[in-house]
C-alpha cells in the first residue's frame, strides 16, 4: 500500500469518527482500528491527533490559489464576466451537502475556538482567498472590464463573505439555491462597477 494511500485511508477514517463521535471522543485508536493499522503506523504519518485532524480540515476546503493565473488569457470582457459566475460554481462543486459533512463542519467551527493551529489555519485560508479573489478582479481591472477606479479588495472580501456563507448553509442544511446566490453577488458586483 503506498504511503499516500494510507495516509488519504487514516484521512478518510478520522473525518468518518468526526462526523459520528465529534473531535473530542473521536481516538487515535479508534482511527487505527478503522484504518487496520497500529498506532505506530499512524503515529509514522501524524504526530499526534490535533495534527490528524488540521490535515483533514485542509483537505477539506476548496482553495483558490493565488499564483493560478489561467485566468490571464481571458481578454474579452464578456469571457471574463462568465469566468467570474463559473468561477463561483467551480467553488461550490466542492461543497457536499450531505449530513456527515454538515457535522464535519459544525465541529471545525467549534474546534477552532479551542485549536490555535487550526484558527490559524483559517486565517491563512482567508488571506489566501482573498487575495486570489484579488488577482481575478485586478485582472478585470487590466482588461477594462471594471473601471479602473474599482474597489478590488472590498469585493474580494465580499466575494469571500458569500463562499465563506456556503459552508455555513451546508452545515446547517438550509435550503437555499447558492448557484444562484452566487450569481446574483457577480451582478452585484459588476453593476456596482457600471455605477462607479
Amino acid at each position: 500500500m503506498s504511503e499516500q494511500n494510507t495516509k488519504d485511508r487514516i484521512r478518510e477514517a478520522m473525518y468518518s469518527l468526526v462526523a459520528e463521535r465529534g473531535y473530542d471522543k473521536a481516538s487515535v485508536s479508534q482511527v487505527c482500528a478503522l484504518v487496520g493499522i497500529s498506532k505506530p503506523a499512524l503515529y509514522y504519518y501524524f504526530a499526534s491527533k490535533e495534527e490528524l485532524f488540521l490535515d483533514m480540515v485542509k483537505s477539506l476546503y476548496p482553495v483558490l490559489d493565488p499564483e493560478d493565473k489561467g485566468f490571464i488569457a481571458i481578454v474579452d470582457t464578456n469571457e471574463y464576466f462568465a469566468y467570474l459566475h463559473t468561477l463561483g460554481r467551480s467553488i461550490l462543486a466542492n461543497y457536499h451537502g450531505d449530513e456527515e459533512r454538515r457535522r464535519v463542519l459544525a465541529e471545525i467551527d467549534m474546534q477552532a475556538a479551542r485549536m490555535p493551529a487550526l484558527a490559524q489555519h483559517q486565517q491563512r485560508l482567508t488571506k489566501s482567498t482573498i487575495d486570489a479573489f484579488a488577482a481575478v478582479l485586478k485582472h478585470g481591472v487590466d482588461i477594462r472590464a471594471l473601471p479602473e477606479n474599482y474597489d478590488i479588495e472590498g469585493a474580494a472580501q465580499y466575494l469571500f463573505v458569500i463562499t465563506s456563507g456556503f459552508s455555513t448553509v451546508v452545515a446547517q442544511n438550509a435550503d437555499v439555491d447558492t448557484v444562484a446566490i452566487w450569481n446574483r453577488a457577480i451582478d452585484l458586483l459588476l453593476l456596482d462597477a457600471q455605477n462607479r
